[in-house]
């Protein structure tokens, strides 16, 4: 069965959530490991950020303590079910690349104004911003920035230059 379309957009999105919104240089971490940094048992959802797993430093997970690996971009390799619209998990075992640099179009559950710094949920590696130096609740401060205002769900700049 395939998803029919259920909406129209007046004007096209100024990004794709996940992705680059820059040419500037982008720098991934290299995994203790060598190779690359897998999806750990849950899987892990793309355009959020990313911990090292407990027990397998090649593991990295959208949940975890202390400071992140980092932001796991939009690179399209989940897996397409036929019963899902969209989906952005990248399936346990397979390849993930965390960026510690650069600059992503995200989305953040709360409005965004320009020169916040952007928090990591550590319960899913979800983003919200607030001033720098703040202490939230479950959350760690990342070195991003956010670089364009943005009403909550909507797509934002984040950069980890200022």
């Amino acid at each position: 069965m395939m998803a029919f379309q259920n909406n129209v957009a007046l004007y096209q999105a100024p990004g794709r959530e996940g992705n680059f919104a820059s040419c500037n240089d982008a720098f991934a971490v290299v995994p203790p490991l060598g190779g690359c940094y897998r999806a750990g048992k849950e899987g892990i959802v793309m355009s959020r950020f990313a911990w090292r797993d407990a027990s397998n430093a090649g593991l990295v997970n959208n949940t975890g303590t202390g400071e992140i690996v980092g932001f796991v971009r939009n690179e399209r390799t989940a897996l397409v079910n036929w019963d899902k619209m969209t989906v952005m998990t990248i399936p346990q075992g397979q390849a993930v690349s965390a960026y510690k640099t650069g600059d992503f179009w995200v989305k953040s559950a709360t409005a965004t104004t320009i020169g916040q710094k952007v928090y990591a949920k550590l319960a899913d590696g979800t983003i919200e911003t607030d001033e720098a130096g703040e202490t939230k609740a479950g959350f760690i401060e990342t070195p991003f920035k956010v670089m364009t205002a943005a009403a909550v769900g909507e797509i934002f700049i984040m950069s980890s230059r200022s």
